[in-house]
């Protein structure tokens, strides 16, 4: 229903107060919000370990950027505490809040010493610090200065940046848990150099090198320290491993099955600290000899069994330290009448092959494989004797994914005996998805992998592929850092994940990065867009996303136009331009013509002098039938936009104005169909020409669901908004004294329409067909 009413002020006025109430109720709400918001910086993944550790530089000059998100306004400087910090400049010191990115730079340091300073990141009353630190003039660097690694061991990487000749030293007394892994020493930057465990190499540049050691599993009780030294004459660098010890405490076996008579039992334990046991409560197993330290051999008497009931029992080995670290002994006794195996579980490789078992039994029983466990246990050689018999059994391989069990059954009426058999998987290794393409701007790629063993990876020859977690086993999710790709060219690598003792059992990752898409250039005169993009080596029809800066003319615009699909007689092109940024463009008189239209004849070029360019005027026609742009920034010094500028661009969805524009011409963005937003500036005082028969400036742009209204215009023209069929309320400005004929036709979406006593009058077709 459309609600409006001219003829009564009174009403309006009712209107306009509860608008203005609801509006000033929703601005209050807005800013509390705002003003309420906890100040953040968030670094992005790539910046990360600058504010988690620092930004280190070499000696020579250098550069490098920060990336964060804020939610406010934000201000960077040095610390002045600490002395001279010329040597330090950030680019730029302050911005808005959003997506940001700060230049770092640094002189060259010509002293003896580093020299470092402290960077205040500042947004809002929320302070991050970022320590830049840069090297004396002959360096080596480490990535970080200490590895801390659990008990189990394992693989640790270090990077090393250096341009001095050095050695990789590991003392002697470490030299039995920390050894040089194969492939370390791989230079991944750098134009020169080699380097081995133990050998210098020359450097001429600072050369990235990846050390790989590997850490041994640790026997001992309490933590280990040990050094990895990177020397260079006097100057060295020491890297730091620290690994946790824990208590180890191991029985040989653990499960004693004893016959109804009782025996003496003889337990095996080893441990790396003094243990404490704990018996059961019962009156049928004495302890005959006390234990000793670090190898034990411990003995037990079982009594015999005069009952028909078999009987358990549990001694527990413990740390009295730390009473997570035990092991449990179980010993069972049968009764009188028993079958005893000398196992009760067997675990077999997938490769299957022969088990063996001993049978002690004073009854006679039958052994049989259950049906569902026959397919792959069958029956092997078999010695009998009066109380013990030796029976083996085959077991196939197991071509599944999955481990399984199965059972052997030795039985005496209701007295049975089981013997468990498990076999492992078959080794698989798969990738979720084999390709990942990223963007020009790069950015953190999770890799998903699953396999039932532990795998190795084997990392590609470039340096904008980085690793950011380590992997773990079973299933896997991997991190890489994509640097981002500053040439226009695609690039690709490869990971390969494989089985260190199988290498054909592999998968390979694929890692697409697509060329720079956004285009940035700066033009020194204008007409010289084509020669920039030939100088460059640039195919102008395959250009998305271009930002240009300086003067432009005719020439310019008549490219611009083929990479947006049409030329300047209005015949398609090859072109794929989707985002336009004039924002800092000046469009001057000059150049070529840069459109014919097809509504005008061949041969009368009298007819065209408006599709000349002029001074801070996005001219007539000048972007008409551009068919791939989506979305258009024109320029900052733009006063006026002409008739038919954007006519028919059929996949325009944004066009962004500035506050020096004064006139929107007719059949301005005619036929736009897929315009949603486009701002108005205040500044505008008159949308359509009335020259026109109609005006028709947004006719057909059946997309736009709103639209603001400039508060300067006079007039809205004949057709203006007609077959807007999104458009569902519109608010008539004060400054509207008339509106002409079917300004709003066949706006079959219109719901609200706010009209000010200012309008003197308007035809009854100006919102025809809007219900």
């Amino acid at each position: 229903m459309i609600l409006f009413k001219v003829n009564s002020k009174s009403s309006i006025y009712v209107c306009l107060l509860y608008s203005m109430a609801v509006l000033c109720l929703l601005t209050a709400l807005s800013s509390c919000s705002d003003d309420d918001t906890p100040a953040e910086i968030i670094p992005n993944p790539d910046s990360e370990i600058y504010f988690t550790k620092s930004l280190d530089f070499a000696s020579d000059s250098g550069e490098a950027i920060l990336s964060f998100t804020t939610n406010k306004d934000w201000s960077i400087n040095a610390s002045q505490s600490g002395g001279d910090v010329s040597w330090c400049t950030v680019f730029p010191n302050k911005g808005k809040a959003g997506e940001n990115q700060v230049l770092v730079k640094v002189i060259r340091n010509e002293g003896v010493d580093d020299r470092n300073v402290v960077l205040n990141l500042a947004a809002g009353d929320l302070t991050k610090s970022i320590v830049v630190t840069q090297k004396q003039k002959d360096a080596i660097t480490l990535t970080t200065a200490k590895f801390e690694v659990d008990k189990n061991g394992g693989e640790i990487q270090v990077e090393v940046k250096a341009n001095v000749t050095y050695e990789v030293v590991i003392p002697k007394q470490y030299q039995s848990w920390i050894r040089e892994g194969s492939g370390s020493g791989q230079i991944i930057m750098g134009d020169k150099g080699h380097n081995q465990m133990h050998e210098s190499a020359t450097r001429t540049d600072m050369d990235r090198t990846v050390r790989k050691f590997y850490i041994s599993k640790s026997e001992e009780y309490d933590k280990r320290e040990g050094e990895i030294i990177f020397r260079s004459g006097e100057l060295e660098e020491v890297l730091k491993v620290y690994q946790t010890g824990g208590g180890i405490l191991l029985l040989t076996k653990n499960e004693y099955t004893v016959s109804d008579k009782g025996e003496q039992i003889a337990v095996e334990l080893n441990s790396n600290f003094d243990f404490d046991v704990k018996m059961p409560q019962v009156d049928w197993i004495t302890a005959t000899v006390t234990r000793s330290v670090s190898s034990h051999t411990l003995y037990y008497t079982i009594a015999p069994n005069e009952t028909y009931d078999k009987r358990e029992a549990e001694i527990i080995y413990y740390d009295r330290n730390d009473k997570s670290v035990a092991d449990t002994l179980k010993i069972v006794q049968v009764q009188k009448d028993a079958i005893m195996l000398s196992q009760k579980e067997y675990s077999v490789g997938m490769e299957g092959g022969t088990i063996r078992i001993e049978i002690k039994a004073n009854v006679a029983y039958e052994t049989f494989i259950p049906e569902q466990y026959r397919g792959w246990i069958h029956k092997g050689t078999s010695t009998r004797g009066f109380s013990t018999s030796n029976l083996s059994f085959i077991i196939d391989k197991n071509n599944e994914y999955n481990k399984r069990e199965g059972e052997i059954i030795f039985q005496n009426g209701k007295q049975k005996e089981v013997l468990k058999v498990c076999q492992a998987e078959r080794a698989f290794l798969d990738l979720i998805k084999n390709e990942y393409t990223i963007s020009d701007e790069g950015g953190r790629i999770a890799v998903e992998l699953n396999s039932n063993f532990d795998f190795d990876v084997r990392m590609p020859q470039v340096d904008w592929i980085t690793v950011t977690t380590t992997r773990s086993v079973s299933t896997h999710t991997l991190y890489y850092m994509i640097a981002p790709n500053e040439a226009y060219n695609k690039r690709e690598a490869k990971i390969i994940y494989y089985n260190r003792n199988n290498e054909g059992l592999a998968d390979t990752l694929n890692v697409v990065q697509q060329g720079k898409s956004v285009l940035e250039l700066t033009l020194e005169t204008a007409g010289s867009l084509k020669r920039k993009m030939e100088i460059l080596n640039i195919d102008y029809l395959k250009v998305k996303k271009i930002v240009l800066e300086g003067d432009i003319n005719g020439s310019d615009i008549r490219l611009i136009r083929e990479m947006a699909g049409v030329n300047y007689i209005e015949k398609e092109t090859n072109g794929v331009l989707e985002y336009l940024d004039l924002t800092n463009v000046n469009i001057v008189e000059g150049g070529e013509i840069y459109c014919y239209p097809d509504s005008y004849k061949p041969g009368t070029l009298d007819k065209y002098e408006d599709c000349y360019t002029k001074n801070n005027v996005i001219g007539n026609c000048m972007f008409r039938k551009c068919k791939s742009l989506k979305k258009v920034l024109l320029p900052y010094s733009c006063v006026k936009i002409e008739n038919e500028s954007f006519a028919y661009c059929k996949n325009l969805i944004e066009v962004k104005l500035f506050d020096n524009v004064a006139t929107i011409g007719g059949f301005c963005f005619y036929s736009c169909s897929l315009l949603q937003k486009i701002n108005l500036p205040n500044s505008i005082k008159m949308i359509g020409d009335s020259t026109f028969s109609n005006g028709s400036t947004f006719s057909g742009c059946s997309s736009l669901e709103s639209i603001d209204l400039p508060d300067k215009i006079t007039c809205i023209h004949a057709n203006s908004f007609s077959y807007c069929s999104s458009l569902k309320e519109i608010v008539i400005p004060k400054s509207v004294t008339y509106i002409e004929g079917y300004a709003f036709a066949y706006c079959s979406n219109l719901k609200s329409i706010i009209v000010s006593d200012s309008v003197t009058g308007f035809p009854e077709t100006t919102f025809y067909d809007c219900i």
